[in-house]
Formats: structure tokens, sequence, C-alpha cells
């Protein structure tokens, strides 16, 4: 069983967070007509930013090449999730990437017209947001690039509810955001078992054999013979 949709479960934890940060920024694209393709532009834009980030992180920094290390990553994974919902991790995190990429991307649009909009979503895509540095822990603990981009491309998806809501200006969000952290925390959890249960499945012949055993399932299970 994979884990990619564990990135869902984070988009629509945080999907709060995300009305509250990036709906000013719907209302003033939604302000400037009732052409419903710039909104679609640009939110494809943004999730297709997502997948590319995804693809990037499974491919370079997850269990891909460091197959051994796969239990470590999913505690990795599981305290960064746990900060960032304790507010400890702020938005902060990877301002870089839009400070270098972002804002390039924002400037090619701004010359393309309506077609712009896809590459405004791709430079908001890299907005400061503790929220995608979630996504992007799920994306590293996923054995193979695509399966990284799909798990951000979930990410993505999974905030779309509440920025629409936003864009109504349903405030529901305010009311549910404290029952929608708890997938977040559900996540952590999770992340933190099967990694700390592969720690010592790694160690401990006894788990190895033992009937109580849960599968937890990891791409490379040679990893584990002595």
């Amino acid at each position: 069983m994979g884990t990619w949709y564990y990135a869902f479960l984070i988009g629509l934890a945080g999907s709060w967070h995300c009305a509250i940060m990036c709906g000013p920024i719907l209302q003033q694209i939604h302000a400037k007509g009732s052409a419903s393709s710039r909104m679609y532009l640009y939110g494809l834009g943004r999730i297709f930013m997502y997948g590319i980030l995804g693809f990037s992180v499974a491919g370079l920094g997850s269990i891909w090449l460091f197959p051994s290390w796969w239990q470590v990553y999913y505690v990795i994974a599981g305290i960064l999730i746990a900060l960032i919902l304790t507010r400890k991790i702020g938005d902060n995190a990877i301002q870089f990437l839009h400070q270098y990429v972002g804002k390039y991307l924002h400037q090619i649009g701004a010359k393309l017209g309506p077609i712009g909009y896809f590459f405004l979503g791709m430079s908001n895509g890299l907005l400061p947001c503790g929220l995608v540095l979630g996504g992007l822990s799920i994306a590293l603990i996923q054995p193979k690039p695509w399966l990284g981009a799909l798990s951000m491309l979930a990410f993505g998806l999974a905030t779309l509810p509440a920025l629409r809501f936003s864009l109504w200006g349903i405030k529901w969000f305010g009311t549910t955001s404290p029952w929608l952290k708890w997938l977040g925390w559900v996540v952590v959890i999770a992340l933190l078992f099967r990694g700390a249960y592969g720690m010592g499945l790694a160690h401990s012949a006894y788990l190895r054999h033992a009937k109580i055993t849960p599968i937890i399932c990891h791409p490379f299970s040679e990893s584990l013979n002595p």
C-alpha cells in the first residue's frame, strides 16, 4: 500500500490556511472579469508546479536513492509535519524558491496575456508556505519520482474546495479548521509508527517473524534482510 494519498490528507487538513493566504489572490483574478479560463489556467499552473516539486523531491532526495533509509525518511516526514501543525515551522521555510524562480515565472506570465495566468499559478505555487513543505515531506518518502509528483498533485487538488468556498465568500473553513487539523495528526501518527516499526524490523529478528507484525509496505523489502 502506497503513501502518496497522505499528501491529499495534508492538503485537506491545511486547506483553511490556503483559503486565508491565497484566497485574496483568487479574488483579484476573479474581479478582472467573468472569463473562467483565467481561474482554470491559474489553478492548473499552481498544481502543475506542485507536481514538478514532488517529482524533484522524490527523484533527488527520496528513498529511491537511499533504500536502506526508508524508515528514517518516514520519521523525518512525520516530525516535519508535526512541526508545521504546531507552527514551529512557518511559511518562510522555502522562501528561496519563490525568490529565485517564482518571481521569474511571474514576469513571464505578465507578458503573455490570458495564458500568462498559467505561469502566474506556477509562480504562486512557489510562494513561501509551510503547508507545501508538509506535502513535500510526503513526496520525500515516495519510492519513484512519478509517485512524488502524484502525491503533490493530490495535495493541490485537496486545497481547491476551500479556495473555491473562499471565492464565494463562504467562511466554513473558520469553524471546520480544528477538525481538519486532526487529519494532519492522523498522518503524523501513521508516519511515525511506520518509521519506528520499520527501524524495529531492521534490527529485531523477533519483530520480523512475529505473527502480529503488521504489513509495513515499502519499496525495497530486501533492505531488511540480514
